[in-house]
This record gives C-alpha cells, structure tokens and sequence, in this order.
C-alpha cells in the first residue's frame, strides 16, 4: 500500500463493529485464560467440539484455530442478520500455516523428493484456512488472505473497510491467526525479534475476529481509522511515547471532528509487541490508560487482532488506538471505539 493510497483511505467514515472474539494460546474463547509457552501448543479438540460441535477431519491445527475463531465471532450474531447478506472474509497471518507447510518443504526438498499427501498439500495452500472457513459459514464472496507479517490483521483491516465503503460487500469477517511452533528459538526467528526490537513477553498464539457492517443497526463499536504512518521510522523510535500520543491525538481529532461526545469517552493505548518501552506515568500525565493485552496471547504476529477484539468486548464507552510498527519501520494505528 502506499502512503498516498492510505491517506486517501483514512476518512471519516466510521466502519460499524457488529461483534468481536478472541481466542488465545489457553483455548477459551473470549476470557482471559492461564497459560504456559513451555506446554504450547496445547490440543484443539475440545475447542473444536466447543465451537462447531464436532470434531473437523482431514485439516490441520491452524485451519482448526482459524475456523473457531471465525465462527466464535460470528456465534454473537442472530442467523437472520447473517442470511442474505454478501459477506466478505478477510484472513490475516503473518506466518501461515507452518505446521504442513514445513513437513510438506521437508518432504519435497529434503528427502530426495516424493509426493506429499494430497491433504498435507491442500492443507498447506496459503488460503486454504480462508477457504475452509468461507465452506463452513456459507461465504460466496469475497475471500482473501492477507500476510504482511505483523501489520498483517490492520492491513486486512484496511482492505475489509475499502470492499465495505465500496458496496461490494455488506459485512466483513475479518481476523488474525498465527499458532505456536514450536521449538521456541525457531519461532522467534520466523518473527524477526531481535532482543533490543520487542517486549519481553512469551511467544504465544491467537485466532481473532471481528464482524463489520456498513450501516448503523446493532452493533459494539466503530472502527474510526486504519493509518499506517507518514514515514518508515528507526527502531530507537519505535518506543517514543511523544510521537505515539502525538499521532494518535491527530488521528482521534480527525475521526471527532464535529463530535464533542466522542471526544470526551476514554482513551486507551493498545501496545503492540514491537514498543518495548512503555512509559504508564507518562500517558497518566496525559490521561491516557494503557492496556496490555500481550501478557494474555503472548507475541504472535496479529497479536493486535486479539488485543483490538479484546478491548472491544471489555471496554465500555471508549476510545482506543492499536500502535505498532514492522521491524522495518513502517508504522500501524488503528484507531476504534466503543458503545
């Protein structure tokens, strides 16, 4: 995306949020849960009986993680408000499906060829998971996965409201899944963390969605603006809580322009996991609340469809604005309130 583009993008319009979920590494839908990166990843059946009320054959665990938590988010919703309408999927992951996409690198590549098995190849297809979930719910629309690593679920963000302010969708189902795997060291790796560049936080896992509109009707919030900076910034800089406050001030002024009482609700930081120094006396001082999501999914790379999705369930009547930046430099705000 260009930064032209994106600036067209960033309007005033106001994206309707119908619903939201969350799952993170402990399995349990949209509660805060206790868990370990030393025992990940843990086992999905139950989560799978739990959600669709049966088990699901011939996928792997990341289709798994995808499907549940798609239709958890779309669990919140009447079937009457889903029929008939064209509804969109938006799927993000920054790393994919590397559970069968590696056996099926190692049995190819590594072992002197051969065939992988016709599941372990479909499984390993970047928008199989989509499509999986695009079967199940019924979507005949728009069906598209989205990776640019951690940025991914906002630039899948951006995508779904583009389609919605168009017409040619009513309602997007847009998420984020990235699971655990393991060894740890090799996860971090396919991440990018370097030790100076990220929180010190446990690696964990995520599958996390929300439903959007474009009307009024029923619904817990709005997405304001997706914005993806003016500039690529030094990693010294990711972390400057001036230069977030200040962005996001601008932003939350732009979306409010005419509208004293969403100006006067709450305003809450959703770190990601790149801004390594948080500074809670400072956005304090400046009565801002911080909301630290990531100790509850742990670092995953759309760790921020969780936080975001979260923050919408459990913060009433107020203004929240997701920060955080690729390894490169390039920045992400995703700006939302809720009722």
């Amino acid at each position: 995306m260009s930064t032209k583009n994106n600036k067209l993008k960033n309007s005033n319009t106001a994206i309707p949020i119908i619903a939201a979920s969350y799952i993170g590494p402990a399995l349990t839908p949209n509660s805060d849960a206790i868990w370990e990166e030393e025992k990940l990843p843990l086992n999905t059946d139950n989560l799978v009986n739990e959600i669709m009320g049966q088990p699901m054959r011939r996928v792997g665990r990341f289709i798994k993680m995808v499907c549940c938590g798609g239709l958890a988010c779309l669990q919140k919703v009447s079937l009457d408000y889903l029929k008939g309408k064209k509804t969109g999927i938006f799927m993000s992951t920054g790393l994919g499906n590397v559970d069968e996409i590696m056996p099926f690198i190692t049995q190819v590549f590594k072992h002197g060829g051969g065939f992988p098995s016709p599941n372990q190849f479909a499984n390993s297809v970047s928008n199989a998971a989509a499509f999986v979930l695009a079967q199940i719910c019924e979507v005949t629309g728009t069906v598209l996965t989205i990776s640019q690593e951690e940025l991914s679920f906002e630039a899948a963000l951006w995508l779904a409201q583009s389609y919605l302010e168009s017409g040619e969708i009513e309602l997007a189902l847009v998420g984020g899944c990235d699971i655990f795997t393991p060894p740890v060291e090799e996860y971090r790796e396919r991440v990018n963390l370097a030790p100076d560049e990220a929180r010190l936080i446990p690696m964990g896992e995520s599958s996390s969605w929300l439903l959007l509109g474009n009307s009024e009707g029923e619904k817990i919030g709005n997405i304001l603006t997706v914005d993806f900076g003016e500039k690529l910034i030094p990693p010294e800089e990711f972390s400057v809580s001036e230069n977030i406050l200040s962005r996001s001030e601008k932003l939350i002024s732009a979306s409010f322009s005419d509208d004293s009482t969403g100006q006067k609700k709450s305003r809450i930081l959703l770190p990601g996991f790149r801004v390594n120094k948080i500074e809670p006396d400072f956005w304090k001082l400046k009565g801002w609340e911080i909301d630290d999501y990531l100790p509850f999914c742990g670092i995953n790379s759309t760790a921020a469809a969780f936080g975001i999705a979260r923050a919408l369930r459990e913060k009433q009547s107020a203004l929240f604005v997701h920060y955080n930046c690729y390894a490169s430099g390039k920045q992400a705000f995703v700006v939302a309130s809720t009722k």
